[in-house]
């Protein structure tokens, strides 16, 4: 069972974070997308046999783009890889050791942790993987949160949809006043 407490811990975003997390049962990625392969292969032989949830979007700032989507903070990033791949498919094809999970990437970070805050808890968390038992441990935290409804997409392929996910939800948010925002 993954505990709570290894996981709210982890909260930075850097490549500190995956080694920091390793120490626990389960191991949490949360780097950014463009460093999350190379620093989680570095630690390869470190998280082999565990499972690794990844719950980063995988963004490409500064991209250049045809039509880019201003925002009130910027330029929309582009996600990369888009569609034919996913940044959980790639972790998974570098660290074959290592069980994959691809979750929490559609819920504000304090949705997450407190789902109840938002519409009393009138949302759902997605999960996929390639692995059962280690969908099967991921899903005892958001459960221990409070969530009730955690739909199960099925293959970790299920996580390009969980990753294009994100400029539908900053669509949303933005539309909303930038209120926070869930499924």
């Amino acid at each position: 069972m993954l505990r709570r407490d290894s996981f709210t811990a982890v909260t930075a975003v850097t490549a500190v974070t995956a080694v920091t997390a390793v120490t626990a049962v389960t191991a949490v990625t949360a780097v950014t997308a463009v460093t999350a392969v190379t620093a989680v292969t570095a630690i390869a032989d470190r998280l082999a046999g565990k499972t690794l949830v990844d719950y980063a979007v995988p963004y490409l700032y500064g991209a250049e783009m045809e039509h880019p989507w201003p925002t009130p903070w910027g330029v929309m990033p582009k996600p990369d890889p888009c569609d034919t791949d996913s940044l959980a498919e790639r972790i998974q094809r570098a660290l074959p050791d290592v069980k994959v999970v691809k979750s929490f990437v559609t819920q504000e970070q304090d949705t997450v942790v407190n789902p109840k805050g938002i519409r009393g808890g009138d949302h759902t968390m997605f999960v996929a993987s390639d692995h059962a038992d280690a969908k099967r441990t991921v899903t005892d935290l958001p459960a221990s949160y409070g969530w009730t409804d955690i739909l199960n997409l099925g293959n970790l392929i299920a996580a390009r949809g969980m990753e294009m996910y994100a400029h539908m939800h900053s669509a949303i948010g933005l539309a909303l006043g930038l209120a926070a925002t869930s499924v």
